[in-house]
């Protein structure tokens, strides 16, 4: 069995000859816009929204395992850390300001208010309060 190699210029003359005569053919001014608008026609433009739910990004291996591992931890560190403030809280005992409820939407809440035990009202003539 003889293996075929392709000829070396320098070896061949009459081929060293060929490729220096031969030109390569000019190419139409318009194949660009062509091979665009051919595109353009085999390719039909979707919704962006379809677009968007149709792609697909690469992502390493490793890096896809790292992030993964890291929303693990923030998902289950969080509740542990929350659960020990809340029985440290729990334990301690109710300040004045616990003992009082507060009421979203004032500013500061309700938080250690009492009220006032005796009320003394004044009231100034129209003259004096300008």
């Amino acid at each position: 069995m003889t293996q075929t190699q392709d000829p070396d210029p320098d070896l061949d003359p009459a081929l060293a000859r060929l490729l220096q005569e031969w030109t390569v053919p000019a190419l139409p001014d318009r194949l660009d816009e062509r091979v665009k608008a051919l595109y353009r026609r085999r390719v039909p433009r979707r919704p962006i929204w379809r677009r968007l739910f149709a792609t697909s990004i690469r992502v390493p291996l490793p890096v896809a395992v790292a992030v993964l591992v890291a929303l693990l931890l923030a998902v289950l560190w969080h509740p542990r850390d929350r659960a020990r403030e809340l029985e440290s809280a729990e334990s301690a005992a109710p300040t004045r300001a616990a003992r009082h409820e507060t009421r979203p939407g004032l500013a500061g809440g309700l938080a250690g208010f009492e009220p006032v035990r005796e009320m003394k009202v004044t009231v100034l003539p129209e003259a004096a309060a300008q």
